[in-house]
Parts: structure tokens; sequence; C-alpha cells
């Protein structure tokens, strides 16, 4: 078995692998970007780089999630890249059993990309997220140019 963190969004269970996972934050100070895909909420300053801030439910249900209190970011690896993911609410972090349900999917066409398995949590199902469907490289070139581009209009203005 392996070890996940498992979050709420959309009222259901998602999992990300803990060894993806660089830390968990709170859900505030995002740095708003112009002219980005709705799904990227802003960027956010760690590690002296700037990560993107993906909204999970917006980017799988076309639905903005609800700023709460419970609301947290969870910072993880995707392509040798970092990024935050926005999420409602961490449950925590656990030894899951994987399941053969994905394989029902796919006969009945059922099956979505960023479904990677799914996994068992006592009786409730939770659906490990396939990351390389969350974030494409046109979304990190996109935010990239933007930080880039105010980068050179820094040097502009105090230079």
């Amino acid at each position: 078995m392996e070890q996940y963190v498992i979050f709420m969004s959309h009222q259901q269970l998602f999992a990300i692998r803990v060894m993806d996972v660089d830390r968990v934050i709170e859900a505030r100070n995002f740095i708003h970007l112009p002219e980005t895909e709705e799904h990227i909420l802003g960027v956010y300053e760690y590690q002296e780089s700037m990560i993107p801030i993906i909204d999970i439910r917006k980017k799988l249900f076309k639905e903005f999630s609800q700023h709460k209190d419970e609301s947290k970011v969870i910072i993880g690896q995707w392509n040798q890249q970092l990024l935050g993911l926005f999420v409602e609410d961490i449950k925590g972090i656990y030894f899951l059993e994987e399941t053969n349900y994905e394989q029902d999917l796919i006969r009945s066409s059922l099956k979505q990309s960023y479904i990677e398995k799914f996994l068992k949590l006592d009786n409730e199902v939770v659906m490990l997220l396939a990351l390389d469907y969350l974030f494409d490289h046109n979304d990190l070139q996109q935010v990239s140019e933007l930080l880039d581009a105010g980068d050179d209009n820094y040097g502009e203005i105090n230079g």
C-alpha cells in the first residue's frame, strides 16, 4: 500500500501521492495574474520562486472553489516543476489500497483522463489524480511569460 494526501473538492474525495507533495500551506495571499486561464488563481512566492496556483474544482468541474478557513494549497511536483493545487479541505494522509474499478470504467468508456486510478478509504472511493491532466505545458508557459514580462517591467521602472 502506498501513502496519499486525501482532499475534498466538489464533495468528492481525491488523492495525490505523498511523494509528489512538497508541503501544504494556508490558502491566502496569491498574486493574481491577468490574462490567464480561469483555473489559474494566480502565483505564490515559495522558496524564492513563483509557483502557479490551480483551482482543482474549476479545472475539473468548471466551478470556482469557495474560499473557506479549511481551504488549503497543496504544493507539489509536476514534471520537475512546483505548482500549487487549491483544494477545499484536506482530510489527511492515509495508506490506501488500490481497486480495479478503472477497468470497469474503461470498458464502459467513462474513465476520465484526470483519474489515474481508484483507491479505497474505508467505505469510500477516492480518485487518484493524474497531475499531467491538471496542468499542461501551455499553462506553465503562459504563467512564465507573464512573470517574465513582470520582471522586465520591474527592471524598467526601478532600473
